[in-house]
């Protein structure tokens, strides 16, 4: 049986099969046999299956102060939260670590775990697998202004950046001095491939007030607003697989009401923009979306309504997309947060009290990026 699998493989109907299974039955067929194996394992088939995955995706939410702290809400039973056991490798200390999640894409989390009041480390985390891997943190200390966790998806490549102000130390020896500060915005980025941090300067880079981070196809976006010699508020973007930085003019809308808020998010594989009244008994909102287009003199954006929805049954106030829906907050935080679905109009409850709410597919990607760099010219 399991010859007459193997024998074929080079047929694209088996693969895309393939691809199309969970991480846990594949992970079961690497033991059957080594062309099984050594297709699981291939990059090309590990993106393959990432694009299928990525079509069926979760929502991680995660609770800061829990014994459980990370549980996943499943696209086939919207109504299910599954807890997410950490693995034993984060539990390295005698201290109960505490666990907070600072981005996911592509299948990974990538997270800070702290130990007691000051010690803590990064780590990458691949929640299917169960693999967890530590990351030595840059050693340029930064005073942070925003940060995010992105997928290059052209060069296979994950990627943390850190952007902000550098400090200085008071000597060669001695701590850093948050006096001394650049005041030059910089970046530091994080590459899984190489597993090393290195600085990037880009004159598209700003001070401000930093949203959290959104991740549309693996790039990275934030809305910075508060910025010197800048009237309106601007999105900050920045490209995973080119380490490069742009500005993104945000729709010129009259915002006549001081309460009136704008959020940024993926939407459908754009970058999308609500616009609500914060605090309004009215739970409506509209919703825009970026059109980018490329043409001989670079870059062609556009904004454009989606869709405008008026009054819900229940209050609150949009934050995020996911498969379609929309993710709502409660202003009681005890009432959690609900899904709208814009074209049935149904409404799904999630009563939970979360601190965080992420976007998830699954992946075989695995948390050590530099074990997979002899894989990377394998035929498939």
């Amino acid at each position: 049986m399991a010859a007459s699998i193997c024998s074929s493989f080079n047929n694209d109907m088996v693969i895309d099969i393939l691809a199309r299974l969970p991480v846990k039955a594949l992970l079961r067929f690497k033991s059957v046999s080594k062309p099984m194996l050594s297709v699981i394992t291939n990059p090309r088939f590990i993106t393959s299956h990432l694009h299928q995955s990525t079509k069926n995706s979760s929502l991680v939410f995660h609770f800061s102060h829990d014994e459980f702290p990370i549980s996943m809400l499943y696209y086939n039973e919207p109504t299910t939260l599954r807890v997410v056991h950490i693995p034993p490798s984060m539990k390295d200390h005698s201290l109960k670590p505490r666990i907070r999640i600072k981005g996911s894409c592509g299948g990974l989390l990538f997270m800070e775990i702290y130990f007691g009041c000051c010690m803590f480390h990064y780590g990458l985390w691949n929640p299917a697998t169960r693999q967890f891997k530590k990351v030595t943190g840059p050693q340029q200390c930064i005073n942070l202004l925003a940060e995010g966790f992105g997928y290059g998806s052209k060069i296979n490549d994950y990627k943390l950046v850190r952007i902000g102000y550098f400090l200085h130390p008071r000597t060669l020896i001695t701590r850093y001095d948050r006096r001394r500060v650049d005041s030059v915005v910089r970046a530091l980025v994080y590459s899984w491939k190489t597993d090393s941090w290195r600085t990037v300067e880009d004159g598209a880079l700003l001070g401000g007030r930093f949203s959290d981070a959104v991740a549309v196809k693996g790039d990275l976006y934030w809305k910075v607003s508060g910025v010197v010699n800048l009237a309106n508020e601007v999105v900050l973007a920045f490209d995973s697989d080119t380490d490069v930085f742009r500005r993104i003019e945000l729709p010129g809308l009259n915002q006549s009401s001081p309460n009136y808020s704008m959020t940024i998010t993926g939407f459908k594989d754009s970058l999308g923009l609500f616009l609500f009244l914060e605090g309004s008994s009215n739970s409506g909102f509209d919703l825009w979306v970026l059109n980018e287009s490329r043409n001989i003199g670079g870059n062609i954006k556009c904004w454009s309504k989606l869709l405008t929805v008026g009054s819900m049954p229940r209050i609150g106030w949009p934050i995020s997309a996911w498969r379609g829906k929309i993710i709502l907050k409660s202003p009681n935080e005890k009432d959690g947060f609900f899904l709208y679905d814009p074209i049935s109009q149904e409404v799904i409850d999630v009563p939970i009290s979360s601190s965080g709410v992420y976007d998830y597919a699954e992946t075989l990607a695995s948390v050590d990026g530099t074990s997979n760099l002899m894989l990377e010219d394998a035929p498939l």
